[in-house]
């Protein structure tokens, strides 16, 4: 979920006068519609599909959108990464590192960003720490597999000389995995009611389907706090592996929750030893709001 606007939903300690508390919570309101509903330092690989990962993320990007995922492909994998989102000229530098290798029973992972931006609109500074850490299990059989995952998330966010506000929720997540070819998921985000919006309850579901290089996935995700009726948002995504080192991405998404919709799309470089991953998105509804996203991974044998 990108932070960008949104306080608290029931207090916030970063607001400091009855006056500034009114003005900041107007001013999320009217602004909060051209934010993008993306968690700030989510992988670039996903960002490139649109996030449509919940049922085929691997690695790093499990901590963010199912932690199931860490479960499902062997590797030690360590991740850094940049990102960068216009409407708040926002920068986060994130790192991660997911261990499914060292132990075949049991994948653990935990990631750091660091988030720095302003509110919209204004030149307000907003700095922040996001910390996830997670484990998944599961059991493989000669035809199909399930994996079960949690993760843990610890949010911090400063806006100007008003304090700060911080959190700490969970995610659960399932992942079925029939002939390797299809998969199917659901989890649940922000388990844990931490009074702030940037971390409402969510349910998502997530499906995708593997031919030799090729992955085609979709995703359903059903907000119910950020407004007073339910919203989805719905994410499609292609990748298309050249020689099985050079995914190309392309995805679609449609937000209910900000009335937007978006394109995205993603490079990438892959060996061995190493990952090279860049994506863009663009908003088409307001098309000053754009995110691209730069990860580095090194694989350990």
């Amino acid at each position: 979920m990108n932070v960008a606007t949104q306080g608290s939903r029931h207090h916030d300690p970063r607001v400091v006068t009855p006056l500034t508390g009114r003005l900041l919570a107007l001013c999320t309101v009217l602004l909060s519609t051209a934010a993008s509903a993306r968690e700030e330092g989510a992988s670039a690989s996903s960002l490139g599909v649109s996030d449509a990962v919940r049922s085929s993320a691997v690695g790093p990007a499990g901590l963010t959108f199912n932690p199931a995922t860490m479960h499902q492909l062997m590797q030690y994998a360590i991740e850094t990464g940049y990102e960068y989102s216009q409407p708040i000229d926002g920068h986060t530098f994130s790192v991660a590192v997911v261990d499914s290798a060292t132990n075949a029973a049991i994948a653990m992972g935990v990631g750091y960003s660091y988030i720095y931006g302003h509110e919209i609109g204004s030149d307000v500074e907003r700095t922040g720490h996001n910390l996830r850490f997670g484990a998944a299990s599961g059991w493989r059989g000669d035809n199909w597999s399930v994996h079960a995952g949690a993760s843990g998330r610890y949010l911090s966010l400063s806006v100007g000389n008003d304090g700060a506000a911080e959190g700490i929720t969970m995610d659960a997540g399932l992942l079925v995995v029939v002939g390797g070819m299809f998969r199917f998921a659901v989890v649940g985000h922000h388990l844990v009611d931490t009074g702030l919006k940037e971390t409402p309850r969510q349910l998502g579901f997530g499906t995708s389907l593997y031919v030799n290089s090729f992955i085609a996935s979709f995703d359903a995700v059903l907000d119910f706090e950020t407004q007073d009726e339910t919203k989805a948002q719905y994410r499609v995504g292609l990748e298309y592996a050249v020689m099985d080192r050079l995914p190309i991405r392309l995805g679609y998404e449609s937000d209910r929750l900000v009335g937007s919709h978006a394109i995205s799309a993603g490079l990438g470089y892959v060996t061995r030893v190493i990952g090279i991953d860049f994506g863009f998105r663009q908003n088409l509804v307001d098309t000053s709001d754009n995110v691209f996203s730069l990860n580095i991974r090194g694989f350990i044998p």
